[in-house]
């Protein structure tokens, strides 16, 4: 099996028809369907599905594509969703020939994810939108409607150069087979046996990443690939693929956000000794310079900078292939100690968050 990153990407880049009428319009003709969605929603299923003055609503369907290697879906993949409707929000108050660039995410995590959550609704409302600075917040809830995570974004405004009478031709959207990713039967390998999560040492597991023995569904989907493991440390690479282009020539910064908490948590988590998991509890990270589509791999470096018994704090920097800062991000993670026996049990994550809460 190769990454879907490595196959020809599909969806519009760079289509400047969305530029032409008000930020309003744009997005509504984008939940209408007559403006084609960018290689990032068709990579996973981002969706808009609502918008008015102020206000985006966005959906994301919560495939197996998202899992690590023991079945679980990290906190980060709400900064996923989270970033397009933040961002939309704010663009909806703006006028043709606009753009917003997201400069800073801030995300705080309410309960995990588990393979009972098939959708998650991101609903963004804008606070504040200036002439070159706009902020936003955002509520994350699942298919029934429980609060999964709440943030907030500063998003930077900028001038598009596009004439507004243009007849400009649609953009090529790539091929139509086989079905777009999320769709496709997810991989069933990847996976730990239970023996290896309830025994197994965390560096050692992680370790098996490194050497490419264990490659987990969720970096099949992205790229993502751990290729450094020390003890608080750990490095990964992402490859700046067209695929997780937003619709412009950058890297969805919901995207780098995800890489960051992903390597983030797997440093927390080499920390740790055998039978104990985590649960990051708030992430922050600031954009220092767009990540541009096929210029080379992008490094993500992360190590604990703090380790409590029951709280580590961790932080990240993202690079591209210059060397040359993209983002830096900050984390917390709550320990779970012996979690990895309770999630034998067949409980849901969030449940056994739910008891910590009650038992601190």
């Amino acid at each position: 099996m190769r990454n879907i990153t490595e196959e020809r990407y599909r969806g519009s880049i760079g289509d400047l028809r969305a530029f032409q009428t008000p930020g309003l319009e744009a997005l509504r003709r984008f939940t209408r369907g007559e403006l084609p969605l960018p290689p990032i929603a068709r990579l996973t299923g981002l969706r808009a599905t609502e918008a008015g003055l102020g206000r985006a609503t966005f959906t994301m369907p919560v495939t197996r594509w998202l899992e690590d290697g023991f079945g679980l879906y990290w906190g980060g993949i709400y900064a996923l969703l989270a970033d397009a409707p933040l961002a939309s929000a704010i663009w909806t108050t703006l006028p043709p020939g606009k753009m917003v660039t997201t400069s800073e995410l801030n995300l705080s995590f309410v309960r995990p994810m588990s393979r009972a959550t098939s959708n998650m609704i991101g609903r963004a409302e804008t606070v504040h939108a200036g002439n070159q600075v706009g902020l936003s917040t955002i509520q994350i809830t699942d298919q029934h409607g429980r609060l999964l995570a709440a943030g907030s974004t500063r998003c930077l405004i900028a001038d598009v150069p596009v004439d507004t009478d243009a007849n400009y031709p649609p953009p090529d959207l790539g091929p139509t087979e086989p079905a777009d990713p999320y769709l496709r039967p997810p991989p069933e390998d990847g996976y730990f046996s239970l023996d290896e999560v309830m025994r197994g040492k965390p560096g050692d597991l992680l370790q098996r990443l490194v050497s490419g023995q264990k490659v987990v569904p969720v970096s099949w989907l992205t790229g993502y690939r751990t290729t450094g493991i020390e003890d608080g440390r750990v490095t990964g690479t992402v490859p700046s693929s067209a695929w997780l282009s937003n619709g412009s020539a950058g890297i969805y910064g919901g995207f780098l956000a995800w890489a960051a908490e992903f390597t983030m948590g797997s440093a927390v988590y080499s920390t740790l000794p055998a039978g104990d998991v985590f649960a990051t509890l708030d992430m922050h990270i600031r954009f220092t310079r767009p990540a541009l589509v096929d210029t080379g791999s992008l490094t993500l470096s992360a190590a604990v900078t703090h380790r409590g018994k029951r709280l580590r704090l961790s932080s990240c920097t993202v690079d591209n292939a210059e060397g040359k800062r993209v983002a830096m991000a900050t984390a917390s993670a709550l320990v779970v100690e012996g979690g990895t026996r309770e999630l034998a049990k067949g409980r849901l994550p969030e449940e056994i968050l739910a008891q910590l809460e009650r038992e601190s």
